[in-house]
């Protein structure tokens, strides 16, 4: 049997830190074991750093769901709870001042005409100052807004005939509060959310301004019946107090980071007419207009049609409306967490995008045509628009997704030119719906017209749409 080999002497004594070699005296000789030791060292080194940075990561999302997301959520809440409640209110404030249909829907899209004001500007000051300045601003200004409203009633305006006016201005100004807060909301989920989570970070933004329908529609019947339509709007901005002292003691500053923005000196022009070059701009805008023009629809006159068409008292028409914000809250969630999945697990972003989208326009086109029907039962009519608004949820892992992927650093001007197009839809389409109730006495022409817009929008969508990055 051969004798075994005997390392060199002094060998097992090579310090590990090379700059202590300049101390060794005599000759040295590098064992066979030695690379085998160091590659296990820098493996396991390597692992170690690994679960670090897992770890890390994990913590990061924890904490940005705990301090940024979840408040995001619930200002969008009060946000929405805010825009609602004109749609109950309207019935007993046009009994009172005399309103026609057509007057209504007027007043019901005097909101976006402020809100057009501030969302593309909302963007912009995003993506420069940070989301968390510009979501405290529109808290602010919105709930004062709202708390104001009653006030821009009262007697002297009244004897003055200026009753009209005064009600289209004060809503307005909600409208222009609550313009930067959407594009507020995609700044913070594309700044301070990892990419990998940004889809279901969406969706649970989007539940919290689905819900603020949900709470406006349970509470505004209960405050309408103990304080009347103007406790309404007392309550609501009252409550924008709290909300914006935990939103500014919760969210953490903005970072440099956050708040670094490619827009040029001209303003939000300039990057507009940028992001308008490209057909994947095109595709967002082309989602975003139609679902604008249903949303808002349905948003300011579902109550409406409950009493009109079926014949409901507005307590009941209101609870009735309350039941398809449930589902588009629920289906918001669920909806960003699939399209999450699917991407983690290999599926192309722009498939997610496609295939998302597309569901969440063509089940809802069906559902209108079949909600067109004038012998529709209230049950059959509340089933439709319930299905139709929960599938209409994939969308915000479609189209607001997609803002994120194409334009990750400046999501926040992204989101403000789209949603520019989206409020001229629901201008147009909330007061197009008054007239033509007031001249056909049917809600029908309506959903026939709001179906076939959901099928074009679908064609583009497939056509232009992309999930990769396309403007830095």
């Amino acid at each position: 049997m051969a004798a075994r080999r005997q390392p060199a002497p002094g060998l097992d004594k090579i310090p590990s830190d090379p700059r202590a070699l300049r101390d060794i005296r005599g000759p040295v000789t590098i064992s066979p074991r030695a690379p085998l030791m160091a590659c296990r060292a820098a493996s396991m080194a390597a692992s170690a750093d690994d679960s670090s940075q897992s770890q890390s990561g994990q913590t990061s999302y924890e904490d940005s769901y705990w301090r940024v997301v979840l408040p995001t959520a619930m200002a969008l809440v009060l946000c929405n709870m805010d825009r609602i409640c004109m749609a109950v209110a309207i019935v007993p404030m046009a009994k009172e001042f005399g309103w026609a249909p057509g007057v209504q829907g007027i007043i019901q899209s005097a909101f976006l005409w402020g809100y057009i004001g501030t969302t593309g500007l909302g963007g912009s000051l995003a993506d420069k100052y940070g989301g968390k300045v510009v979501m405290a601003a529109s808290i602010f200004w919105f709930s004062l807004a709202s708390l104001l409203l009653p006030l821009a009633l009262a007697g002297p305006v009244g004897r003055m005939g200026w009753t009209l006016p005064a009600v289209l201005v004060a809503r307005a100004f909600v409208g222009l509060g609550e313009g930067a807060s959407m594009p507020a909301m995609n700044n913070l989920m594309a700044t301070r959310v990892p990419p990998q989570q940004r889809a279901s970070s969406i969706g649970t933004a989007f539940a919290g301004f689905h819900s603020g329908n949900l709470v406006g529609l349970a509470l505004s019947p209960l405050l309408l019946s103990c304080f009347g339509w103007r406790g309404i709007f007392y309550i609501f901005g009252i409550l924008g107090g709290p909300l914006l002292a935990a939103w500014l003691a919760l969210v953490p500053p903005d970072t440099p980071r956050a708040t670094k923005s490619k827009a040029s000196s001209a303003g939000m022009l300039e990057s507009w007419k940028t992001f308008l070059s490209k057909k994947a701009t095109w595709a967002i805008v082309a989602v975003n207009f139609v679902n604008h023009w249903s949303y808002f629809i349905l948003l300011n006159w579902m109550p409406s049609y409950f009493v009109r068409a079926l014949g409901l008292d507005l307590r009941a028409s209101s609870f009735l409306s309350f039941l398809p914000w449930i589902v588009l809250a629920v289906g918001s969630t669920l909806a960003g967490m699939l399209a999450d999945r699917l991407v983690s697990q290999g599926v192309s972003k722009t498939r997610v995008r496609k295939v998302f989208q597309s569901i969440a326009f063509l089940i809802p086109a069906v559902a209108l045509q079949i909600l067109a029907n004038p012998s529709i039962s209230p049950r059959a009519a509340v089933t439709c628009l319930t299905f139709a608004l929960g599938v209409t949820s994939l969308g915000q892992a479609g189209f607001v997704a997609n803002m994120s992927d194409i334009a990750p650093t400046r999501a926040g001007q992204m989101f403000g030119l789209c949603n520019t197009f989206g409020s001229f839809a629901g201008i147009l389409g909330t007061s197009a719906v008054g007239f033509i109730v007031e001249a056909t006495g049917s809600f029908d022409p309506v959903f026939k017209l709001t179906s076939a817009l959901c099928v074009a929008a679908t064609i583009l969508w497939n056509m232009w749409c992309t999930g990769e990055k396309v403007f830095d």
